[in-house]
């Protein structure tokens, strides 16, 4: 009976997968240059530092004030970005959160932007601290990456709308 499809015989559909293996491998081994294939530059500088937050405010068209997001719901979050803990402002922090199943267990996507460029970031987890990775910038920090823990008391969920950035951040410097 046909079917439309067309079948190829099982020998032939494993020769071909073999061949392409070989040919990956050949095109792998032969490389001339002497950079990794895949890894980190030699040339990343990394750079340790730390910022503040200050107004740290939830908004959701579904939620009202003080209401503790469920699974589904999205919301964002914005405030000050400080250089220290009473410090100047050096830029704005606002993110796209998705509660996955119920509150505290969110995928984050956040942008850090400060004067000389903006810094994004993505993750997901529950708890006080998490862990997000960064995954690009623009401006000065245009091919970033890293990862940086932050603490957000989030006011509107019962915080007092202040949060605490610690960034790994390496540079092509």
């Amino acid at each position: 009976m046909r079917d439309g499809v067309p079948h190829l015989p099982r020998r032939s559909v494993i020769t071909r997968g073999l061949a392409g293996i070989a040919a990956g491998f050949a095109i792998f081994a032969g490389r001339t240059d002497s950079r990794p294939a895949v890894g980190v530059s030699t040339r990343a500088t990394p750079r340790t530092t730390e910022l503040y937050g200050r107004g740290w405010y939830a908004h959701s068209a579904d939620l009202k004030f003080g209401e503790l997001p469920q699974a589904g719901d999205r919301y964002a979050v914005y405030g000050d970005l400080l250089n220290g803990l009473e410090g100047d402002k050096v830029g704005d922090f606002s993110s796209a959160v998705f509660t996955l199943a119920g509150h505290g267990n969110t995928v984050e996507v956040h942008t850090l932007n400060l004067v000389a460029g903006s810094i994004v970031g993505i993750g997901s987890g529950v708890g006080a601290e998490r862990t997000y990775a960064i995954v690009g910038g623009t401006g000065k920090y245009t091919g970033a990456r890293g990862s940086y823990t932050a603490q957000q008391d989030i006011y509107g969920f019962g915080g007092n709308g202040t949060a605490k950035f610690a960034l790994t951040l390496f540079t092509e410097d």
